[in-house]
């Protein structure tokens, strides 16, 4: 039931991201979407660049935990947060200034959707920890969708409305009514006696020693999401960026409707299996979620390119039909990194952080090589296929490791 409800809040999420996806391309027009998208790519890299890796092992460490021990630990991680926000947004203004940018109104948007971003994430992983996925994914749904209906539908009524600055807005009044939901979800944990404890700094200085190469895998990850569309507004230009951009959106929506509604519930499970039996059981455990990953995100996919196909011909939006030899690939390339991201799960649930993370940078160094090869050999087409290909080697590489580490347990007295 658990599942369910956290795939429909996730569907929903999807539904309504594909809504904003078609207006923005739609109504906006290329260049706007082209906009959105290294907007996007800015609110997606600096959450990760910010956190110092402290979400993977605050995530692990509230496993299994009680309320009061949960609430302290997210506040140490929200100080570190907060300390490292101000601090960056004071130094990005200085650069800016100095190398004679304008901090316009839309910058000052996604600079307040940066620091939102970051407090969300920094919430949600804990909460998963504490077996609240449902609440945690009602919590997205919340300040990443319901918000859509509103701004797309005052932009179709009233022209004034189409503007991203409209979107902007529309995105950070929906974190207003996710604060009081949040409130109202953690109403009986102490938070007020939590408030009023000192910050733990020895925590701090101990967890920030010992994450710098979840850090700098995190860094990798972001990078492996968003480093493409740069390269593709570098060698091509804004208008295939915005293209890009709209395909990207809808895959990506898939890839995150599987994150968090399948692999992410798969980390307490595994987790669990290999603390409490053995690696035979670890097995069975890990086999069932990477078939059920499979099966659902093939069957999302198959969803999303037919719901696609039909709203692009209901909006004669021939431009878009094509690139739909991209938008396959990028599918594909999704389905494939979705198993890889459970693949990581299976390697943190064994304890191999510093091959989760070096995978993680092999990674993204691949994608770049890739992208910026296949795009000057087959032009923008080459930026699906360099996807798929990074998606399936960076696969079969966290398979190879994950088998051989498991095999190892095995064998081991």
């Amino acid at each position: 039931m658990s599942s369910l409800i956290n795939l429909t809040f996730r569907g929903s999420t999807l539904v309504f991201r594909f809504l904003l996806s078609f207006y923005i391309i739609k109504y906006l027009g290329f260049e706007a979407t082209g906009i959105y998208g290294l907007a996007l790519g800015a609110i997606g890299i600096l959450p990760a660049m910010l956190g110092w890796g402290l979400n993977y092992r605050t995530s692990r460490e509230v496993i299994g935990r009680d309320a009061a021990f949960a609430a302290a630990i997210v506040k140490n991680r929200l100080f570190v947060t907060t300390v490292t926000l101000v601090l960056a947004t004071i130094i990005g203004v200085i650069v800016a200034f100095a190398m004679g940018y304008q901090i316009t109104f839309l910058y000052g948007l996604i600079i307040a959707l940066i620091w939102l971003e970051t407090y969300g994430l920094d919430i949600h992983m804990p909460l998963i920890g504490q077996s609240m996925a449902t609440e945690a994914n009602l919590l997205v749904f919340v300040r990443s969708a319901l918000w859509v209906p509103v701004v797309v539908g005052l932009g179709v009524a009233f022209p004034v409305f189409r503007t991203l600055e409209a979107v902007f807005i529309g995105w950070i009044a929906s974190y207003v009514l996710a604060a009081a939901l949040l409130a109202y979800l953690l109403r009986s944990w102490p938070l007020r006696q939590t408030a009023a404890t000192p910050v733990d700094f020895g925590w701090i200085k101990e967890r920030l020693r010992h994450s710098w190469h979840i850090y700098i895998s995190d860094l990798s990850i972001v990078g492996l999401i968003y480093a493409d569309r740069y390269i593709v507004n570098y060698m091509l230009n804004l208008t295939l960026t915005g293209i890009y951009t709209f395909f990207w959106s809808l895959t990506n929506a898939l890839q995150t409707l599987m994150q968090t509604a399948v692999v992410q519930l798969a980390l307490p499970v595994l987790f669990q299996a290999r603390q409490k039996g053995s690696i035979a059981e670890w097995k069975q455990v890990f086999r069932k979620q990477i078939v059920k990953t499979a099966i659902i995100a093939t069957v999302l996919a198959a969803g999303v390119l037919g719901g696609s196909e039909l709203l692009i011909r209901f909006l004669s939006m021939t431009e878009i039909s094509e690139h739909r030899g991209l938008f396959i690939l990028l599918l594909l390339a999704a389905i494939v990194r979705s198993c890889s991201d459970l693949l990581n799960v299976g390697l943190t649930s064994l304890n191999k952080d510093s091959h989760y993370a070096t995978i993680n940078m092999f990674g993204v160094c691949l994608s770049v090589t890739m992208t910026a090869a296949m795009i000057s050999w087959l032009g923008f087409n080459g930026t699906g296929v360099a996807a798929l290909i990074t998606a399936l080697v960076v696969t079969g590489i966290r398979g190879a490791y994950l088998l051989s580490f498991s095999r190892q347990a095995d064998t081991a007295p």
